[in-house]
């Protein structure tokens, strides 16, 4: 089997932990580059060739100065090469201002124990020294200071300000972790605003930007707005349903109300069979929502037992023919003589005469609803066929959903409480089948629809 390629950075988890890694990495270099530019890397080396020379002969040419001071006018009128004065018996440098804040001083007593010159490098000065002179009979030793020629790969570190470099990457660390707390913090923050809104009551709010992401905050956003789609959808079909039942209930309760009345007046029983019927669609419409609700909350418990699919069949036709004869429809059966399997015969018989009542009810007068029964790979599969004018494709899986209706528009003929089809899709999950439907085409035109209805023909069910 092909693995598929992964992108690991669309784990939160991941970014987090690339994220510590990579301050890691950053702290090591920041350490090291520090430890190259400030470390005490001071070294003394042979002066070069022609240098020692070079500065005896300018020296020697400066001894006919009267004083100190004259001589160190002279000697440091350039700004890039000044020169150290020190007293040889009291080893007191006499313009100690030349040199570099935080220079130890120290290192020129080590220089002067050297019998000849040598060249002192230390952070980005260097010095050359000690030279010997004699002033009006003085003695005096000279050191030249000169900038340090700048070190390859160094970037120029040493001339800033020791803090710079700490600073500068403690701002980039902080930036970048305010960069990564803001992707986290933010699709949150708007995942809390929406689902505050969804529970004051907008349920239109849905998270757009977080959803777009490609990790685990992505994924919690596309489930909240799974999530609020269902609840939405669930809360707008409940009070359709409020609105239907109440449609159905008030009418058949009016009906009865009347023919009361009217026995009451008139008298002899005439109104009793109206008052009777009336009480009976209320029973139905009733055991129809306990029925569904028991089914939805997985509280309905299988009485399994050996049935005669078939003959279930003929019974349930037998029951509906009546109101398929008053409106000149046919119902035509094919199916073998026996079918036996292990079901819930109530709730099966249920689900199939849903199925056929709707198909009575949705196809013209004098049309034809055909019963197929068939077992093939070892499913049952019964198709309910009828010559109604269908309904829209996507509308196809819908209609299996509780409430649902393909039109709220309501007559005395396309009533309901939009359960019949939903109890047939749970009756099919509780014996571990399913239901679906299509449009029946003839020359592109949609001349009916299919309901099928399929479960394992032999049955072992896990209760």
């Amino acid at each position: 089997m092909q693995l598929k390629w992964v992108n690991p950075w669309r784990f939160l988890a991941f970014r987090l932990f690339s994220w510590f890694w990579l301050v890691l990495l950053l702290t090591i270099a920041a350490a090291w580059l520090l430890a190259k530019a400030f470390l005490d890397d001071t070294v003394i080396r042979r002066l070069p060739p022609g240098v020692h020379e070079h500065a005896d002969r300018m020296l020697h040419s400066l001894q006919h100065f009267d004083s100190v001071e004259d001589l160190l006018k002279r000697l440091n009128r350039r700004e890039n090469n000044r020169w150290l004065l020190v007293d040889p018996v009291s080893q007191q440098i006499l313009n100690a201002h030349i040199l570099p804040r935080g220079f130890d001083q120290s290192w020129l007593t080590e220089l002067s124990q050297f019998e000849k010159p040598r060249l002192f490098l230390h952070r980005h000065i260097s010095l050359a020294g000690p030279f010997f002179v004699r002033l009006n009979g003085q003695p005096l030793v000279l050191y030249q200071q000169q900038p340090r020629p700048d070190r390859p790969g160094m970037l120029g570190l040493a001339q800033l300000p020791e803090l710079t470099i700490p600073l500068l990457f403690l701002l980039v660390s902080a930036l970048a972790s305010i960069g990564l707390a803001l992707t986290i913090t933010r699709p949150l923050r708007q995942l809390q605003q929406q689902s505050l809104q969804f529970a004051s009551g907008d349920l239109t709010s849905r998270v757009q930007q977080a959803a777009a992401r490609n990790d685990e905050i992505g994924e919690l956003a596309r489930g909240f707005n799974t999530m609020a789609s269902q609840i939405g959808a669930l809360l707008q079909n409940q009070q359709r349903l409020l609105r239907d039942i109440s449609h159905e209930l008030r009418s058949p309760l009016t009906r009865a109300q009347l023919a009361i009345a009217l026995e009451q007046r008139q008298g002899g029983g005439s109104q009793l069979p109206r008052l009777s019927q009336e009480l009976d669609k209320i029973d139905s419409m009733l055991d129809e929502l306990l029925t569904f609700s028991r089914l939805d909350a997985g509280q309905y418990q299988l009485q399994l037992q050996d049935l005669d699919l078939t003959e279930l069949l003929e019974e349930i036709i037998q029951v509906n023919q009546l109101e398929a004869s008053q409106k000149q429809q046919q119902i035509q059966l094919e199916a073998p003589p026996q079918c036996w399997l292990q079901a819930d015969s109530r709730l099966l018989a249920r689900a199939v005469e849903n199925v056929l009542r709707n198909a009575i009810k949705y196809s013209p007068t004098g049309s034809v609803i055909r019963l197929q029964l068939q077992i093939d790979a070892g499913q049952l599969q019964l198709c309910v066929w009828d010559q109604g004018p269908g309904i829209p494709e996507s509308a196809l899986q819908a209609i299996f959903e509780p409430f649902y209706r393909v039109s709220d528009a309501r007559t005395a003929g396309a009533g309901g409480t939009g359960l019949g089809l939903a109890i047939a899709a749970q009756a099919m999950k509780q014996h571990q089948g399913q239901i679906t439907a299509q449009n029946i085409y003839q020359a592109e035109q949609v001349h009916g629809l299919q309901i099928c209805l399929q479960m394992p023909a032999q049955q072992e069910l896990n209760l």
